[in-house]
């Protein structure tokens, strides 16, 4: 994998995911598992109403990301996309989220949605500053007390 170059070198960026959104689980994972040769690795239930599956692909990773029953977080996002779905973000992880934003404002590059969590912090670049494609930016914590290696759990859970 080739090295990233410019502010994501600057602020210490190392590419993580991209996650995939659509109205229900059970497609997304048929298709990125029994078509793409998808690995199950994790996932969790999120409480902004959402469940995230990760899969492994090669030497990559993709995150499938379906709404909870009754949930309303992905509903902008779907009538974007005519209800389909799709690519939602790419995520970068980096060591330390604050210098990372403190590096991208001084460079002129809007942020928003900080979240700090032990767990998982993050902040958004805009889509308008990069050709329409949300990119997160994660600061990762202990992951390992969050998450389940249980698929049919978290399928049900979205069902």
């Amino acid at each position: 994998m080739s090295e990233l170059t410019g502010v994501l070198a600057a602020i210490g960026a190392r590419y993580d995911h991209t996650a995939v959104a659509g109205p229900h689980i059970a497609p997304l994972v048929e298709f990125y598992q029994d078509v793409l040769g998808g690995v199950f690795s994790h996932g969790e239930v999120l409480p902004i109403g959402a469940v995230v599956m990760t899969f492994t692909i090669g030497d990559g990773r993709i995150e499938l990301m379906a709404p909870t029953p009754e949930s309303t977080f992905f509903d902008r996002f779907f009538t974007a996309t005519a209800g389909r779905g799709g690519v939602h973000h790419i995520t970068f992880t980096v060591d330390d989220i604050n210098a990372a934003i403190s590096v991208l404002s001084e460079r002129g590059i809007e942020t928003f949605g900080l979240h700090h969590d032990p767990v998982w912090s993050e902040v958004f670049i805009h889509p308008r500053a990069n050709g329409g494609v949300l990119v997160q930016l994660a600061q990762v914590g202990d992951l390992e007390s969050v998450i389940s290696r249980d698929k049919d759990w978290l399928m049900a859970a979205a069902q």
